[in-house]
């Protein structure tokens, strides 16, 4: 599963001009919130996003293989693709549906996204970063809530009934 960085920021972005268009506050204020993705800025972003990604591969650590990191130095406040590779198990292959990996996916790139514009609106606009906070919870407790459910499933076992047909 790939959780693709223009996908990311483009949304960010998205967000970043809508939350700018509604505001009522002064021109120069909105003007801050819009420039989350330009030059200079993008590097918190991707700070923020790795942030966001280190936070989800913790979480979903007991369904994913061990990740590989080379982490380039020059590349490190660059936005790049988040990938997570689930274990190969069959019993874990049987469970994860598409449906569940695509609720996975969404639910993990709207944390990202939340996470992201809750911390460049605390320092541009403080009084709209709490509904960013509060959908970066929200969207993390909906995931933890989806990966205990596939785990209680992964750990009770397949059960069948026995019947000649």
């Amino acid at each position: 599963m790939t959780l693709n960085k223009n996908a990311l920021i483009y949304d960010i972005e998205n967000m970043a001009f809508t939350i700018a268009d509604t505001g009522e506050e002064s021109r120069h204020t909105l003007h801050r919130v819009r420039d989350i993705c330009q030059d200079g800025n993008i590097d918190r972003v991707a700070r923020v996003l790795g942030l966001a990604y280190a936070n989800l591969l913790s979480l979903m650590l007991p369904i994913l293989e061990p990740p590989r990191f080379n982490i380039d130095k020059d590349q490190s406040c660059v936005p790049h693709n988040y990938n997570f590779k689930f274990r190969g198990d069959h019993s874990l292959r049987f469970l994860l549906t598409k449906e569940r990996k695509l609720k996975i996916k969404e639910t993990a790139h709207e944390y990202m996204v939340a996470l992201v514009l809750a911390d460049w609106l605390e320092i541009t606009l403080p009084e709209a970063a709490d509904v960013w906070k509060f959908r970066a919870s929200e969207a993390l407790e909906s995931l933890k809530e989806l990966l205990v459910n596939l785990l209680s499933s992964l750990n009770s076992g397949f059960k069948r009934s026995l019947s000649p047909f």
